[in-house]
């Protein structure tokens, strides 16, 4: 069985993502992976406010695959796949709309943090409910 990713927002290349060789800077990936991230928090946890108790990233890691150009349609798609007792794992794809390429992959480590205490902080109970909701089977609970 494969993924099955359920959050999916398009993104607009911008005339500033293009580097001097005409395709997407490796630096702007990174963005499009957080339009994901904001997506799929926006659907699963919207009352994420990023000001009490919020995510940061711990670790990532993105593989680019074939070249994005000024002018491509694409879209990312987003998922957990790993939800541990502090941290998850996401998983992103940056997929071109008009032919379906896979173009960029990309996996994160996330934890949840306590702003005002300054230190990571097990996932609350009703986040991970519906994680586990959205995500079904296909998450790998730790």
């Amino acid at each position: 069985m494969s993924a099955v990713f359920k959050s999916k927002v398009p993104i607009q290349v911008r005339f500033n993502d293009v580097d001097i060789i005409g395709h997407v800077s490796n630096t702007v990936y990174l963005n499009y992976y957080d339009a994901g991230k904001m997506d799929y928090f926006d659907q699963v946890i919207p009352e994420i406010d990023f000001s009490g108790l919020a995510v940061v990233g711990a670790s990532i890691k993105i593989d680019y695959l074939k070249p994005i150009f000024m002018r491509y349609n694409i879209y990312v798609e987003t998922r957990i796949s790993v939800l541990g007792n502090k941290s998850f794992t996401m998983e992103h794809l940056l997929i071109n709309s008009d032919n379906g390429d896979l173009l960029s992959t990309c996996t994160a480590v996330v934890v949840c943090f306590d702003i005002k205490a300054q230190t990571s902080c097990v996932i609350p109970d009703d986040w991970r409910k519906r994680i586990i909701e959205f995500e079904g089977e296909q998450l790998i609970i730790k």
